[in-house]
């Protein structure tokens, strides 16, 4: 299973536009504040099937793509990864967990989405 994930992420990147990762918080903020970019944080759990349903069914959309490349530096993140973001900030049950946040102070720019959310939440979000 875990495999399947990380080959439709992989395979999200081969193939045309995709949204630009990253894995790093701290290095993230940095690049969020030299391009003037918030930042859009995923939150995923190992083993969790809407985490693996959103990439495919929403992250490879380019409607999606664009409007997120253009106005955040993204992070993904791996809940049981706790030491590759401060998860005193953005701690949750609920997955997968994006988290819109303002490149100045941390701050949430509006509400998380949690669970299956739907690519119309996510583009009224955005």
């Amino acid at each position: 299973m875990r495999l399947s994930f990380i080959l439709m992420i992989f395979a999200s990147l081969l193939f045309g536009e995709h949204i630009r990762w990253q894995s790093d918080f701290e290095k993230t903020l940095i690049e969020a504040k030299k391009e003037q970019k918030d930042i859009l944080l995923l939150v995923l759990k190992r083993d969790c099937k809407d985490c693996k349903n959103i990439f495919r069914d929403i992250f490879t959309d380019k409607e999606v793509t664009k409007r997120v490349n253009d106005k955040y530096i993204s992070i993904v993140v791996f809940f049981e990864a706790k030491d590759s973001y401060p998860v005193e900030l953005f701690y949750t049950q609920q997955f997968p967990a994006l988290f819109f946040v303002s490149r100045k102070d941390e701050l949430f720019l509006n509400a998380p989405l949690f669970g299956a959310f739907t690519k119309e939440s996510l583009l009224n979000s955005l």
